[in-house]
């Protein structure tokens, strides 16, 4: 936290991003498309695999059969005199409590681990390959209508081995879902091939199909679900883990790191020598990170990572927002993630012109272009927690006073908490301005009031913080601010940290302050009501829907 301050680059000696390599025709900037990583080679394999499987049970309906001679010569070998027990036993039971054994306990798992983007693409997947099972073997009158007006017929059409393939389907998808990559997966898969293969022996043994079919299928199964999982939810992006991680720390490898290096180099000047994460436990709407400078302005920077992972995060966040608290302030979604980007470093530039001391930005470095932005700001030299440092008069006084000039320059920070106030000796700064706001209403800057009050009450008192905030507020002022902050106001971390003291802090400020009603935060209007309802609609609907194509492909 030591280090020194990095000299800014002039404008005149910073060297212009290079152009990509054997691209001969110059785009208007933001005019370019977000490079999207390519899908992984596991896609491709799988692709062939599906594409393979299909031509196979193509052949299936050729007058001249393909190793019919082998199919036959199988299908006796396991059926021998009449039909086993165990073929019996197996094909009563076995297929249908397969499908159960997997899916529903793979979904159980994925709720408690909290990963939705595996649940969601998993009965996606799952529900597809059921809903198709509806159109071609239902015997409903939807099923026979929709038959008709595909096929010309409404007679059931014959799909070769369907159970085969649902039962490859599920177990592929949970394999994915559930295992991590490496030898766990590995061991996964000899065991979802065993489990198919007794599958495919039991139908040959019954006489269901011959064996070629049934393997054909099998690996078609096993094709859509892994085509389908390494799309929508690529290991690089979404990695299958069991520890509690925010989504919102993207991981810092080896080529994510040289791709900033080389940005930060072409379009800031500046040579990096090193790149890791930094305070992650104070964010959850970004990477933060650490740069290390090397050469002649040798020093460390701090960065935020802001990526279309955070993007969604922003949108969802604020949805959830709109339905639980109705409409608040400056709750619209950004559209894009140099909007984003673009937004915070504004709001640092324009309080640092109107005298809140906030960390000296650097600049805007784009990654990938349209997908990956970093936000460069000074490290501030000798800087801690608010916390974590020596509270004095000095710096409750200076922590105040940036309420303060926040008031002045017509602002709000919007998230005043523990890891965004931090203390140089008797100064304070203020960080972490993304949720930052131009000229908020009255209860806004009240609530920053209010926070940055708690703040400093878990480290001094509310007693000695009531008695020094009285040199910049009026006691009117406080009481405000104490009386328009509840649980919605209070930033999580914050919040926690207030609970885990033991203490009332806010009833304790009420009691030092003159009494003022409650400032309701509720927002009631037509269009809270509408989204409201929408959305339950949606889900209920998507949940109904799965429902009943998981039933009509013998899933439930």
């Amino acid at each position: 936290m030591g280090a020194q301050r990095v000299t800014l680059t002039p404008g005149t000696a910073v060297g212009r991003p290079r152009w990509p390599e054997g691209d001969r025709w110059r785009r208007p900037y933001g005019w370019e498309r977000a490079r999207r990583p390519r899908p992984a080679r596991a896609v491709w394999v799988w692709a062939a695999a599906g594409a393979l499987s299909v031509a196979g049970l193509l052949v299936r309906w050729l007058p001249a059969r393909p190793l019919a001679g082998f199919d036959r010569r199988v299908g006796d070998a396991l059926a021998g005199d009449g039909t086993p027990a165990w073929a019996e036993a197996l094909d009563r039971y076995g297929v249908v409590l397969g499908y159960r054994v997997l899916w529903i306990p793979a979904v159980a798992v994925l709720v408690w681990s909290a990963r939705w983007r595996h649940l969601a693409v998993y009965l996606g997947t799952v529900s597809v390959v059921a809903a198709v099972a509806q159109l071609a073997l239902g015997h409903t009158s939807l099923a026979r209508d929709l038959r008709s007006g595909v096929t010309g017929s409404p007679a059931a059409v014959e799909l070769p081995a369907w159970p085969t393939v649902v039962l490859a389907t599920v177990a592929t998808a949970t394999l994915l879902v559930l295992t991590p990559a490496g030898r766990v997966r590995v061991a996964g898969w000899a065991a979802v091939w065993a489990l198919l293969l007794g599958v495919a022996a039991e139908r040959v043994a019954m006489g269901h199909d011959v064996v070629t079919t049934e393997l054909l299928s099998a690996l078609l199964g096993a094709a859509v679900a892994a085509v389908t999982v390494h799309l929508l939810a690529p290991e690089r992006a979404f990695p299958v883990t069991y520890r509690r991680v925010v989504k919102a720390h993207l991981r810092l490898d080896d080529e994510r790191k040289q791709r900033i290096f080389t940005a930060v180099r072409e379009q800031l000047g500046l040579q990096l020598g090193g790149l890791e994460p930094y305070r992650l436990d104070g964010s959850a709407g970004s990477t933060p990170c650490r740069l290390l400078v090397s050469g002649p302005r040798e020093g460390v920077l701090f960065g935020k990572l802001y990526s279309v992972t955070h993007l969604r995060s922003d949108r969802w966040y604020k949805l959830f927002r709109v339905l639980r608290y109705g409409r608040l302030e400056d709750e619209a979604p950004f559209g894009s993630v140099r909007r984003l980007v673009e937004h915070e470093d504004y709001m640092l530039r324009l309080l640092r012109d109107a005298g809140v001391r906030v960390p000296e930005p650097v600049g805007v470095v784009e990654v990938v272009p349209g997908a990956e932005y970093l936000l460069v700001t000074e490290m501030v030299p000798g800087a801690r927690e608010i916390l974590d440092a020596d509270v004095d008069d000095a710096v409750v006084d200076d922590a105040l006073a940036q309420v303060r000039r926040l008031w002045a320059a017509g602002a709000a920070h919007r998230d005043i908490k523990p890891s965004n106030v931090l203390a140089q000796g008797s100064r304070v700064y203020l960080v972490d301005v993304s949720f930052g706001e131009l000229r908020p209403s009255r209860w806004r800057q009240a609530v920053d009031l209010a926070n940055m009050m708690l703040t400093l009450a878990l480290a001094v008192g509310p007693e000695r913080v009531a008695a020094r905030a009285q040199c910049c507020f009026d006691r009117t002022e406080l009481a405000e601010a104490i009386a328009a902050t509840g649980s919605l106001t209070l930033p999580r971390q914050l919040r926690r940290r207030v609970e885990a003291s033991g203490r009332d802090l806010l009833a304790e400020f009420q009691a030092l302050l003159p009494p003022h009603p409650r400032i309701r935060v509720q927002r009631w209007s037509l269009r809270r009501v509408l989204l409201a309802l929408a959305t339950v609609g949606g889900v209920v609907l998507a949940v109904v829907v799965a429902a009943l194509n998981l039933r009509a492909g013998g899933l439930l």
